[in-house]
């Protein structure tokens, strides 16, 4: 296999960030990449193990093609003048990865070794119908377990709105769709002010309810939460935790309500039901785990009481919390949590010393705002 055809490879089976990989030279020697040039080992190995590659990788994500044309042009005259590779072999082996990268849609080879240069007429163009950088996602293999490893933050409105999303959400492919992602809908809630505005539902992790037997879900799914939250409320009209959230006026009257603001923003036949709490719900407040995951972040209080105690959804943090922890929350937000934190109150997330971290707060507190999850498909 040719050298930019095992980085493409590699880079559609494990992501763009396996190029910084300690592993990366021994799947290309796998691949027999250098039978053909074997001296272009020697240049992949400087540019992969050093400064070099978090940089190529840092501007094919976050800037366009001619700011990394730009930077790989500088990389090949370094390789040259400072490292002092042959031109044909450091021009071979950036070019190599940047064909991977869906920059280029074919490149010349090295005269080494009496093997001719070949390039066809589309030679230096820009790969794929897309575009870079999106043609860069596109090497991602098909599946949630894949998908949720990387944080993009793409508007999917638009592939929602015409089924692309439905689609490969369906299929279980998950294609073009990442943590981070969005879709923006007006959602309005039945008998609560200050709704009717737009939301941005954030793509916060693939397929989770999949692997809960309990809650009864068989389709695949992506799960979405509100980037901030989207209205006000209390949790009980009276400070009780008696039937913890499960029996509380939140989950019996906001949470329909809200429901059906998504029902009209999205569709019905797009939002799964669960069962959580002997409950249909088609969606809920978050537990601790999901914002947090097994551990809560320590800023100077007590948590030990905690541990999670609402295990509806698992203890597993939502993926774009992983990948991305400031959308845990912002300064000057609280928002419930469904897990009951005391004997006289609920558990929620707000801004303690400049951290985002978990609290607790009556039933009643009027200011703690809601989020809730749905499972989207």
């Amino acid at each position: 296999m040719k050298l930019q055809e095992a980085l493409r490879k590699v880079i559609r089976q494990f992501g763009i960030g396996f190029l910084q990989d300690k592993r990366l030279m021994s799947f290309l020697s796998d691949y027999k990449a250098f039978d053909d040039y074997p001296a272009a080992a020697d240049v992949i190995k400087a540019i992969t193990t050093g400064k070099f590659v978090k940089e190529l990788c840092r501007k094919a994500t976050e800037e366009g093609d001619d700011e990394y044309l730009k930077f790989a042009d500088s990389l090949k005259e370094s390789l040259v003048n400072d490292s002092s590779f042959k031109k044909e072999l450091a021009d071979y082996a950036v070019d190599s990865v940047s064909f991977a990268l869906g920059i280029f849609s074919s490149i010349p080879e090295p005269s080494d070794h009496g093997l001719q240069a070949t390039r066809n007429s589309k030679a230096g163009g820009r790969g794929g119908a897309q575009g870079y950088p999106d043609s860069i996602w596109g090497y991602a293999p098909d599946g949630a377990d894949v998908h949720r490893r990387f944080f993009r933050g793409k508007d999917l409105t638009s592939a929602f709105n015409d089924g692309t999303f439905s689609a490969n959400v369906a299929d279980g492919s998950f294609r073009d769709i990442f943590p981070g992602d969005y879709i923006t809908k007006e959602v309005t809630v039945p008998g609560v002010s200050g709704t009717g505005n737009s939301v941005k539902f954030i793509i916060a992790d693939l397929d989770t309810a999949l692997d809960l037997s309990s809650l009864g879900v068989t389709a695949h799914h992506a799960v979405i939460v509100p980037e901030t939250p989207v209205f006000q409320a209390y949790m009980n009209p009276t400070d009780t935790t008696k039937g913890g959230y499960a029996a509380s006026y939140m989950q019996w009257t906001y949470m329909p309500a809200f429901a059906w603001g998504l029902a009209e923003a999205f569709g019905q036949q797009h939002l799964l039901s669960f069962t959580a709490d002997g409950k249909l719900c088609f969606c809920r407040l978050m537990t601790l785990s999901m914002v947090f995951g097994k551990t809560l972040p320590s800023n100077g209080k007590s948590y030990s009481h905690y541990q999670g105690i609402d295990k509806s959804m698992g203890e597993e943090q939502l993926a774009a919390f992983i990948l991305s922890p400031n959308l845990r929350g912002k300064n000057g937000s609280y928002y419930w949590l469904s897990d009951v934190s005391s004997s006289s109150c609920f558990a929620d997330v707000g801004t303690y010393n400049n951290d985002v971290g978990a609290g607790e707060s009556n039933a009643t507190r009027p200011q703690s705002e809601v989020r809730p999850f749905a499972l989207l498909a």
